[in-house]
Formats: structure tokens, sequence, C-alpha cells
């Protein structure tokens, strides 16, 4: 009996001691980065970063690497694919992407097409930052280096920087995807532009509609407004507001602040006439880190600063919904509660006709818990 288990566990290590579907590394080029672009014909144009690996000289020393463009043009992503890789020595692997950017002509149309593949394909890197840039991506992706940085680091170093500052939503290919096939919800993507040889920058949010750029950028605090209306936050974030007006020197009349998201609370009201409205409350904690007028010691200052400071990002959110609705983007999720909650509501009207046209209301308390070091 225990002659035959030793043989049947042979026999199991025998079997399982290959690996059919193995993909060494050897054989493969690194994807870091890719940029899909509109071409003529409605065909898409694919720059891929490749990361080439290269031996010191009789293979002594540490080996350095490169990254080399590779372009092509096809009907589909899948197609520009097979034309990288007649060019190739390897296979094309993109399991270690690191940054999608997608030119702003192609975000302009449905970009549910052009990332099919990668949720189809497990060897994909779900996880990699989705960008829209300025122009084309293949312009951006030109740049290779900047400050001596290969650029696929460079984007993903500038992505999680804003990220963390609260100027854009952390998100990445698989975090949009139930946004991609949801009426009720619209989302938005980082955009980049790129200034001289070697420069590049986070400009704002990129909204979407249906699958689809707006062509309207959310920038600067007014994307940060944007965030936490939604209840999203990173690390910190930061204002400055003009609270003193009346001041002669124009440094008197600011200022800046860190702020941190409290509470958030959004609520969907719909009445027997099928009208909806919205209101969105938030709270938000402040740490005063520049305030030349002082004063920060005496409690009537901090009540009048927290009334002005509540004043202001209550008529910056006004005005950043109202840039909303014009580009017809919801990118609070309204119609998903609408759906979800009141789905008689839902099927009498058409969301997008609707939105842009309903109330939402918003209200931001503010509280001056830390003011430095200094009273």
């Amino acid at each position: 009996m225990r002659k035959r288990a030793v043989i049947c566990f042979v026999i199991i290590l025998w079997l399982l001691s290959g690996c059919w579907d193995q993909h060494l590394l050897k054989d493969n080029s690194l994807v870091l980065g890719i940029g899909l672009d509109a071409s003529k014909g409605e065909k898409i144009v694919n720059t891929a970063v490749i990361r080439l690996l290269k031996s010191e000289s009789g293979g002594t020393g540490k080996p350095s690497s490169t990254n080399v463009l590779y372009s092509a043009t096809g009907n589909t992503f899948r197609e520009t694919r097979a034309g990288i890789e007649k060019q190739l020595g390897g296979e094309y692997a993109p399991n270690k992407l690191r940054v999608l950017v997608i030119g702003e002509e192609l975000a302009g149309k449905d970009i549910y097409p052009i990332l099919d593949i990668l949720y189809r394909d497990p060897r994909n890197s779900l996880t990699a930052k989705l960008v829209v840039a300025q122009g084309t991506a293949k312009e951006l992706l030109k740049i290779k280096k900047s400050k001596e940085v290969f650029i696929s680091e460079k984007l993903l170093d500038v992505v999680n920087r804003s990220e963390e500052r609260t100027l854009i939503p952390i998100e990445t290919i698989q975090s949009i995807c139930p946004d991609l096939f949801d009426p009720g919800k619209d989302f938005a993507l980082p955009y980049v532009t790129y200034k001289g040889s070697d420069s590049i920058e986070i400009q704002g949010m990129a909204l979407f509609h249906d699958k689809k750029f707006t062509g309207t950028i959310m920038e600067g605090e007014d994307a940060t407004v944007l965030l936490y209306l939604n209840g999203e936050e990173g690390n910190v974030a930061r204002f400055t507001l003009k609270v003193n007006p009346e001041e002669a020197r124009r440094q008197n009349q600011f200022i800046s602040i860190s702020s941190f998201l409290k509470d958030h609370n959004l609520k969907v009201k719909v009445d027997k006439h099928h009208k909806i409205s919205a209101e969105i409350t938030l709270k938000i904690n402040i740490t005063a880190i520049e305030y030349p007028l002082n004063q920060l010691s005496k409690q009537t200052e901090i009540n009048k600063l927290n009334k002005e400071i509540s004043k202001l990002l209550t008529q910056r959110a006004e005005f950043v919904i109202k840039e909303l609705q014009q580009a017809n983007c919801d990118y609070f999720g309204i119609g998903r509660k609408v759906m979800a909650y009141h789905p008689e509501t839902w099927k009498a009207i058409n969301w997008a006709d609707t939105f842009p046209t309903i109330d939402i209301k918003t209200k931001i308390e503010t509280n001056i818990t830390g003011t430095g070091i200094i009273k």
C-alpha cells in the first residue's frame, strides 16, 4: 500500500513538472507605455514604448536599459499590436504596462472599442493609469525622456503626485470599466499637456459623457472641489482664497490652507411628477498654512474666516456643478441613484436630456482646526 502511494506521488509530480503557458522574459518585449490616436479612415495609431535591456560589454556590470518607440496603424487595437510585433524580435508583452495615453481626438469618440482587448486578454495590465493627451499621444511619447527619466516613468510619477494632491481622480483601466457600461454614471480622466522638449504637466480632469471626452477640462482648484463633491480625496488638498479683499496690500488679502474632507453626503430627491433634485453637503477641516494678517489666536477671527471660506468654496462648487451640467457629465452618479431607487422615474425620462436641467444644490461647512506653529 505504501509502495503504491509513493508511485502515485511520483506520477503526480511528473505530471505537474511542466508549465504549458509560460512566457519567458527573454522572449518578450516589455511594453511600458502605449499611446493611441485617431487616424484617417477611422483607423487608429498605436505608439508603444518598449523597454530594451542591454548588457555591458564583456557581460560584466549592471545591464543598462533604453526605451524605443514602435508605431503601427490598423483597424483595431489588436491589429496594431500585430503590426508592431512584426517589427520586434520578441512578443509584444503589455503585462507590465504602466500608462495608456489616448489622444484627445480619439478620446472624443466612444473609447470602449479601443479598450475591449484590454479586458478580454488576461495578460494585460488592468492597473495601468489611463490619461488623455493634449493633441496626440504619439507626440507626447516622443519626448522619450524628461529630465533623464523615461517618459512612461515620468508620466506615472506625475499622475501619482497629482492624485495625492487631490487634483485628479485615482483611475485605472480596471476602475473605469463599470462606468463604461453604466448609463447613470460618467467619469473623468487626467488631461496631460506637454511643454517644450521634456516638460509634461497634468492640466486637469477631462470630463466624459457616454464614453466620450466632452472637450471640457476641470482645472486646478476647481478639479479639487469636484473631487470633494464626489467624496474623493488624496493625501491632502490645498487652496489659496481671497478672504480679505478690502486689504490694501495684496498678500494680506489671501489665506492658503490645507484641507481634509471630513464628511460627504449626496441626497437625491424625486417628486411625484418625476422632478429630480440633488443636494451635496460637505464638511471640511482646514489648517492655515499661510496667513500674513495673523490674528488666528482670536476666536472671532477664526469664526469670520470659517464663514468666508465656506462661502467661497460653495461659490466655487456652484461653478463646478454648472460646468458639469453644461458638459452633460454626471460625475456624481445621480442617474445611478435615480435608476436604483426610483425605477419608474428612470423609465419615464431620457437622462442625457434631464441631467443638465436638474437642480443641484451644495452646502460646504469648514472648520479651522490648525494654524501651524504660530497663532
